[in-house]
């Protein structure tokens, strides 16, 4: 993963203005003056809420977000889509804040951190009370934090289970910094456990990715069987649940009948953005790149774009 930077061209069209009305609105100080590099304009994300602000327009989120990615069958994407989805909302100016609960630590290796770089996980927050504070770690974008992941994290089922609100210990944690966040996303392991159940009620939305084919579709009936458990034990209710589909390809004929049983039994959570099938989202991954870096213009960023949209409907910038 690599700095975000955007040209004043670039910049001006995703506040929305031309190019001309915002070289004009810095020179007649309505707006800050950008940073220069080599005697070029530069503008960062980080940036984008100061410039919202100067010109008038709303926030770019109003309520704090705290969201979860979960699916108990596993190869669904997950991670990727979350991790791309993260890094865009940032991209745009959002204050983010990454949660990696997977010990494999897929989610910190989708941003191309390694390992070894850092020296605390969720473990050492949940079991030994470390304060959530000095597990972030920054990335290259200023405005993209990470509680990270690595194999560390792998006792902290056994830990929790001796615990006094083993289950919400999580939820306690976060509390404690949600204002310094406009969305929280965590990224969940493929599992029905205590951590990823302290995911869940840590969360107030919830994303769920499946494939078009049969398997996912078993998967989705576990976890709202699952979650109609949760709610009636912690006398909890999620504000929203999305379910959306992934790695789709409309030319497979499974996949459209996929598509028709979600839409007749779960089309109240069924998103309208479905993420096509596209092998640069892999590549991306696997490169430790976000896909709006990677292949910007290719149909998987498309698609992130249209996600969010979706999820942001009335955004204050054009992108």
């Amino acid at each position: 993963m690599e700095t975000s930077v955007y040209s004043a061209k670039e910049f001006a069209s995703l506040l929305g203005i031309s190019k001309s009305a915002l070289l004009k609105m810095e020179a007649e100080g309505t707006l800050p003056q950008p940073r220069l590099d080599n005697g070029m304009r530069t503008y960062h994300p980080h940036d984008i809420p100061e410039y919202l602000a100067r010109l008038g327009k709303p926030p770019l989120v109003g309520a704090k977000r705290r969201q979860i990615f979960l699916n108990f069958k596993g190869g669904t994407g997950k991670t990727s889509i979350s991790a791309f989805y993260a890094f865009r909302l940032a991209q745009l100016g959002m204050n983010v804040l990454m949660v990696d609960l997977d010990p494999q630590g897929h989610l910190t290796q989708c941003l191309g951190i390694d390992h070894s770089s850092f020296d605390a996980t969720l473990y050492n927050v949940l079991i030994e009370r470390m304060d959530i504070r000095d597990a972030i770690i920054d990335t290259k974008m200023k405005n993209l934090k990470l509680i990270p992941a690595n194999l560390d994290l792998s006792p902290v089922e056994l830990s929790l289970t001796s615990m006094n609100a083993r289950e919400l210990r999580l939820k306690k944690s976060i509390t404690s910094i949600q204002e310094e966040f406009d969305i929280i996303i965590m990224d969940a392991s493929p599992s029905i456990g205590l951590l990823n159940l302290n995911g869940i009620l840590a969360s107030n939305e919830l994303f769920v990715p499946v494939l078009a084919d049969f398997l996912s579709y078993h998967g989705l009936k576990i976890l709202f069987e699952t979650l109609t458990t949760i709610e009636e034990d912690f006398d909890f209710l999620l504000d929203n649940i999305y379910i959306f589909l992934n790695n789709f390809n409309a030319s497979h004929n499974i996949c459209l009948r996929a598509k028709e049983a979600l839409e007749k039994h779960y089309s109240g959570y069924l998103m309208k953005t479905i993420i096509r099938q596209d092998t640069k989202i892999a590549e991306a991954a696997s490169m430790g790149m976000p896909i709006h870096q990677y292949a910007p213009n290719n149909r998987g960023a498309s698609d992130i774009n249209a996600f969010i949209k979706e999820i942001f409907p009335n955004l204050p910038i054009a992108f």
